[in-house]
């Protein structure tokens, strides 16, 4: 029995590392900060090796997730950004005053890069992380400064030859079908939790649970558009790996939108009134299309014949069981009945779409690896300037939101910076590296990362400082360095308390490399670790705090703007939306942020709490979503007649209950839009509806009418307030 639940342990790992391969990432890591470390010890070069290591470290934690040419453009500015900063940090650091306005610049350019997300995390680590250590032993002479210099620059070449030969040696288009991969393992994940329950064996999902999962889908398909932006109409089919790709990857988003619409059926069903026999045979078809998307997932990254061949099977079993649940006589009396058609309908349309993304796989053909897909030609075009300008401008793209986030971030460290240099406090440098660490855009974040990050530090420190009682003859200090690289990027995301502990552990065998164990330097950083973790805190909630009871309204606004923007992009557009799955990704996209937003205000301290109000208010809005979502997918827009003038005036009783909503929500922002289109005889409909397209107009307008209620009872209670 220990012998097949280790085996499961193993092939999961596999599983996970086939989709977010972070042990590689570890992997990458360690083998550029190891070596270094080796060339240090075997020519006694400590000192110059550990900030060649340092420099590694910084650069690798930008995560290899795009494109080639991506990966390029960013290892080279992080090499760019570690070599800039690293030198700013080291003819400051003689002057309090100029460090500490340094530090404030770093802080603000640092956030900023955080805010765009895993494109440039990685590039902030590298600005603040050598700007403070730099600042920290700073250059005595012009010499020291240009000889630190030279051993950053080597420390970022080494880390960019290293990721750029792992690159060059994985297949061209692998990173675009990881990302569309795990869409489909999170619609797998979906379709789990929609089918949970129907066994008898647990209890059904309830509304949160499911919007929870479909969120993860969003996001999903977000970071895919992060790193390949081409939409489905922009690519020509004559590339045909791009354009299978494009098409494949919005297969998975419409096979997530025909799950989504098998959830709100099952909302109508009583599953108590359910026959028996047809339960099960539903719970097994739910089952069928969970593994069937699993499979789809893991031959969509990997290419492999047996994979392909267990999908098959798969494939083969899901179509049977359609088949037979089509067969199956369900009563006509019982109102469970046209849901459960409804159920069976879109998961024959899902299987659909599955064998048609397998043949988009096939269509692609062989997949190259990437060194014979660039010429040295198409290498240099990476480094364009036009690039350069472009991240630039999406740096500094500056809104509210950003900007009091990176000056509240640059606030906090200046201040950290300040009193170590102060006070002069011994290793004091983990007091700002803390703070730039733990704050995060929101109280609740940062408060909840302060702590892991405490624990997980305080703990690194003493078990790091018991290492270094080890005999450094026997290497085992090297070997333990080795495995701390790999580990702390493999529970970067899977438990911060843990990534804290072996950063920790990691920093402390590295800065004591030729140093004997000192305990009152163990005490010292674990105060400036506890005082940083407490800056930052106190920062998230004094300095240009973000609290969602002002938030959370604003984009509630935004959201239901953003429907009503796709309301009439579907219904009053000149001609038939043929890009409409960029308003779904928006107006989903604007549905999670007021979820997340809906969930920080849930725990913040306030006087008023209209957490339900708000709750149903952003259930009606994602339902909105849904069901227009639904009238693409249940017919077709392009027909080339308009509608009937009974459709049409049902779809001009929606937009008659729109424009009263947009009205309430300027209430809640005032800056909103102000130009709604009006009912006038002139608007058409430019495509006629279906009997099932109809029948969602008839729930869009039932859901406007609900949600009109709703705002004006929000809008009295605010005023009020």
């Amino acid at each position: 029995m220990a012998t097949i639940q280790t085996y499961k342990r193993l092939n999961k790992l596999i599983q996970q590392e086939t989709f977010e391969p972070m042990f590689s990432w570890g992997l990458r890591m360690a083998i550029s900060a190891i070596v270094p470390l080796i060339w240090g010890l075997s020519t006694n070069h400590i000192i110059d090796a550990v900030w060649i290591t340092l420099t590694a470290e910084a650069v690798c934690w930008v995560e290899l997730k795009g494109s080639y040419a991506w990966r390029v453009r960013t290892l080279a500015s992080g090499a760019a950004l570690a070599i800039i900063f690293s030198v700013l940090g080291s003819v400051t650091g003689h002057n309090i005053w100029l460090s500490t306005l340094c530090m404030f610049a770093v802080g603000f350019i640092a956030t900023l890069l955080k805010n765009i997300g895993d494109r440039a995390s990685g590039l902030a680590i590298c600005v603040y992380l050598l700007f403070i250590l730099s600042n920290a032993y700073p250059t005595p002479t012009l010499q020291a400064t240009e000889h630190r210099a030279y051993l950053v620059l080597i420390g970022a070449i080494w880390p960019i030859a290293v990721g750029m030969a792992i690159s060059l040696s994985t297949p061209a288009e692998q990173p675009f079908r990881r990302q569309i991969a795990l869409i489909w393992r999170a619609v797998a994940s979906l379709v789990g939790e929609v089918g949970k329950g129907w066994d008898g064996a647990e209890r059904r999902s309830n509304i949160r649970a499911i919007y929870l999962k479909e969120k993860d889908v969003r996001t999903s398909i977000d970071n895919s558009f992060m790193f390949f932006t081409q939409m489905a109409h922009q690519v020509n089919e004559k590339d045909k790996q791009k354009y299978n790709l494009v098409q494949l990857r919005k297969a998975a988003s419409l096979v997530a939108v025909h799950v989504i619409a098998m959830s709100e059926e099952m909302e109508a069903i009583n599953i108590s009134d359910v026959d028996p026999s047809l339960k099960i045979k539903l719970s097994v078809l739910f089952t069928s299309i969970h593994d069937t998307l699993e499979r789809m997932a893991v031959f969509t990254v990997t290419l492999k014949p047996e994979e392909k061949v267990i999908l098959n099977a798969r494939t083969s079993r899901l179509k049977k069981l359609v088949l037979l649940s089509k067969q199956y006589p369900l009563p006509q009396e019982q109102p469970a009945t046209k849901s459960i058609k409804k159920i069976i309908h879109l998961a024959e349309r899902s299987l659909k779409l599955i064998e048609r993304s397998v043949a988009h796989i096939e269509d692609m053909g062989s997949d190259v690896l990437t060194f014979r897909t660039y010429s040295m030609t198409k290498t240099l075009f990476i480094l364009n300037p036009k690039f350069v300008l472009a991240s630039l401008r999406t740096l500094f793209s500056f809104n509210t939101f950003n900007t009091r986030y990176a000056l509240r971030s640059a606030i906090a460290a200046s201040i950290g910076l300040f009193i170590y240099k102060w006070f002069n406090i011994d290793h004091g440098y983990w007091l700002p590296f803390s703070i730039m660490i733990v704050i995060q855009p929101y109280f609740g974040a940062t408060f909840t990362k302060a702590i892991e990050r405490v624990v997980g530090t305080l703990a690194g420190g003493i078990v790091g400082s018991l290492f270094l009682l080890i005999d450094r003859q026997v290497h085992i200090i090297e070997a333990i360095l080795f495995i701390t690289f790999v580990l702390m990027v493999y529970y970067l995301r899977r438990n911060y308390a843990i990534a804290a502990f072996v950063i920790t552990v990691n920093l402390v065998l590295l800065f004591n490399l030729e140093a004997t164990l000192n305990p009152l330097l163990i005490v010292t950083r674990a105060l400036c670790t506890i005082g940083g973790s407490g800056l930052a805190v106190f920062a998230g909630f004094a300095l240009l705090p973000t609290w969602d009871k002002k938030w959370l309204p604003i984009h509630l606004a935004t959201s239901i703007n953003c429907n009503y923007e796709y309301f009439l992009a579907t219904f009053f557009g000149t001609k038939p939306n043929i890009n409409w799955t960029k308003n779904k990704r928006s107006a989903e996209t604007k549905n999670s942020n007021v979820f997340d937003s809906l969930n920080r205000y849930i725990h913040e301290p306030k006087s008023v709490d209209n957490s339900t109000l708000y709750y149903e208010l952003v259930m009606h809005n994602i339902r909105v979503t849904r069901t227009l979502n639904n009238i693409y997918v249940e017919g077709d827009t392009q027909t080339g007649t308009i509608a009937t003038g009974a459709q049409q005036q049902k779809i001009n009783e929606c937009l008659l209950w729109f424009n009263k909503i947009e009205e309430g929500i300027r209430y809640l922002y005032p800056s909103i839009k102000e130009n709604l289109l009006q009912v006038n005889p002139s608007l058409h409909t430019p495509f006629q509806l279906t009997d099932a397209q109809l029948v969602y107009v008839e729930k869009l307008l039932v859901e406007l009418k609900t949600m009109s209620i709703d705002i004006d009872e929000l809008d009295d209670k605010k005023h009020v307030e």
